[in-house]
């Protein structure tokens, strides 16, 4: 009898056993399977992500690609004066007549030799040759911290701004147009050819010129 009762144990002690086996192998299922469906749903959330990420990325290059190519065209203006190898004041002409707003042109990638240096008055009538009675777009890029408007002058349809330094009357002005190898090409051409300012010995730059202006002004307050 007590062997029986034994093996009834023993029994109920198996399939207790094999109950519990069974409920921790259905958990460890589930378990698994609820954490392939958080991988799967995050893995397409990180996919739409960068599907969208792709989107935005393409918006924006064709964006930058479209600004590079239709650049900003003032058409049908004129010169009033030439300050000097790089700044113009211009104005709109309608019916024979000057209409609308001045506008105080700084040209863009170029710096000119200034009045009061070696070649400034040279620069400064190669650009009015260039300009004057001439029919010239505007091509606008932006403002200096003068108020100009900085821009690309097309005179008749040519770039007048790299015809200044094609020929030696202007400096590629690298500090503000360093992508803008052209001109250091034209640069480079006028200075084996020798031409404009190129062709005079001891010749400075113009931005080196205006800051050692600067310096000896401010030497000469400081002494008094």
């Amino acid at each position: 009898m007590a062997k029986k009762i034994d093996e009834g144990k023993s029994q109920i002690v198996l399939i207790v056993a094999i109950i519990i086996i069974a409920a921790v192998m259905l958990f460890g299922m589930f378990n698994k399977g609820r954490k392939d469906a958080e991988k799967i749903t995050k893995k397409s959330k990180n996919v739409k992500t960068s599907q969208n990420s792709d989107k935005k990325s393409s918006k924006t290059r064709k964006s930058k690609e479209k600004r590079e190519v239709e650049p900003e065209i003032l058409d049908g203006y004129q010169v009033l004066k030439v300050s000097d190898g790089d700044t113009i004041n211009i104005q709109k002409v309608e019916n024979g007549k000057f209409v609308g707003e001045i506008l105080r042109i700084r040209m863009y990638g170029m710096d000119a030799p200034e009045k009061t240096q070696d070649y400034g008055s040279e620069s400064r009538q190669a650009l009015e040759k260039l300009v004057t009675g001439k029919n010239l777009s505007v091509e606008v890029k932006n403002k200096d911290r003068y108020g100009r408007t900085v821009a690309i002058i097309y005179a008749d349809g040519k770039n007048v701004n790299e015809e200044m330094v094609k020929t030696g009357n202007a400096w590629w002005y690298q500090e503000y147009a360093k992508k803008d190898a052209q001109f250091e090409e034209y640069q480079e051409n006028a200075k084996q050819k020798k031409l404009g300012l190129f062709s005079r010995k001891g010749y400075t730059e113009p931005w080196n010129y205006r800051k050692e202006k600067k310096a000896a002004a401010s030497s000469r307050t400081k002494s008094k």
